[in-house]
């Protein structure tokens, strides 16, 4: 529940994990304003002689400051150094290089590599040295290495946040660099395979909290697709229920897709659907929940697949009076209860998109106007891809 909708959450939050994201925020401020009053009497009092990153907790510090070195230790996972000249970045000890995972050099090929990053840049043209860099480093590691631009007036380092674009530090791209550090840490010790495709999973559940449905519903989604609704062999998983069997049709295995989907309550409710859905759901042969509902939210069109999740709540309720209640609604009925909320739907959302587009200013405002006589406009824009290995510059001039 306390992992984001985007991970598979609820989105609440964990308090402890994000308590440790406002802590960094206190030593990133103490990192970048080492001026500022606070910053002085800590240093005066906990570290003299060194710099915040290497300050110890001592041995009777207060609580704030046990605080703050908690803030510390986390600040230490995103925090990355932007080379400058290269003089005060350690090569093996700093972070520096900028890509997800670690932040510094694996390996060195050979022995007695160098120590610090101005060795590997040629100050004359203020580029790296490929060769040497290659020499020393791994091949994963030379790529990466190459691709930092480096700045052609000199300058010195600054320390930057890598989770966020503006290198800035912010407690929410914090709190998410904890929970999934927290959950690969849960993967590796409960020995569950890790996704070999995140992006592609996170972009799936984003797009089922999407959907224009009520939040019951949403949430009813959420414990189908983590297979959690209680049927009855989700019961008997947890020695909640004596038997499996499924309470209305007496059928051996009360799964979910049998509970929703194979029935003989759900089967008549779905013989009541238009032909082309109820053929659709009678081909589909999906095993695993969650890559079912994933399925209905890519790949059948919002109306249809809108359709089928209001039908499958309103089975769901159906079965839940039946079994707790006792409590039987015909398949009509079931059927036009769901219809009514999905015409209910449609009418907010018509109303939502009306008051939308009412706020919107008019497309005539935002149209390209051309200049006066005698006169150009020159437009311009540049981009520089997330690698920095590629960039783009362009620009038009129009006079009519």
């Amino acid at each position: 529940m306390v992992r984001p909708k985007y991970m598979g959450g609820l989105g609440f939050r964990d308090i402890e994990i994000f308590n440790l994201a406002l802590l960094a925020r206190q030593a990133w401020r103490l990192l970048i304003n080492p001026n500022s009053l606070c910053a002085q009497i800590l240093k005066a009092v906990y570290f003299p002689s060194g710099d915040i990153l290497r300050a110890q907790v001592g041995n009777n510090p207060s609580k704030t400051w046990r605080a703050i070195c908690d803030g510390i230790e986390v600040l230490k996972q995103g925090l990355i150094k932007r080379i400058g000249d290269g003089d005060s970045t350690h090569i093996w000890n700093c972070n520096w290089i900028p890509r997800t995972g670690m932040f510094t050099p694996i390996a060195s090929k050979v022995a007695n590599p160098p120590s610090r990053v101005c060795e590997l840049i040629d100050h004359t043209s203020m580029s790296w040295k490929s060769e040497e860099v290659r020499k020393y480093f791994l091949e994963i590691d030379s790529e990466a290495i190459l691709q930092i631009p480096l700045s052609m007036r000199k300058q010195e380092e600054c320390w930057a946040w890598h989770h966020e674009r503006n290198g800035l530090f912010s407690v929410r791209s914090a709190y998410r660099m904890l929970i999934e550090a927290k959950r690969r840490r849960e993967d590796y010790f409960e020995g569950r395979g890790s996704c070999s495709d995140a992006g592609r999973n996170y972009k799936e559940w984003k797009q089922l909290w999407k959907l224009k449905l009520p939040s019951k519903i949403k949430v009813f989604c959420w414990r189908l697709a983590l297979d959690s609704i209680p049927t009855a062999s989700v019961l008997k998983r947890k020695n909640l229920a004596a038997t499996p069997e499924c309470k209305i049709c007496g059928a051996e295995d009360d799964t979910w897709d049998h509970s929703l989907l194979r029935c003989t309550m759900s089967r008549c409710v779905w013989a009541l659907l238009d032909e082309d859905l109820s053929e659709l759901l009678a081909s589909l042969r999906i095993v695993d929940p969650k890559q079912w509902l994933f399925f209905m939210c890519s790949n059948v069109p919002q109306a249809e697949s809108t359709h089928i999740l209001v039908t499958c709540w309103a089975i769901w309720n159906a079965r839940r009076k039946f079994i707790h209640e006792g409590i039987m609604q015909s398949p009509f009925s079931i059927m036009t209860m769901a219809k009514r909320l999905i015409e209910e739907l449609e009418f907010v959302n018509r109303a939502q998109f009306k008051e939308t587009s009412k706020c919107q200013p008019r497309l005539g405002s935002q149209c390209w106007r051309a200049p006066e006589s005698g006169f150009s406009k020159l437009k311009t824009d540049a981009a520089v891809s997330k690698s920095g290995s590629h960039g783009a510059v362009a620009a038009v001039c129009r006079d009519n």
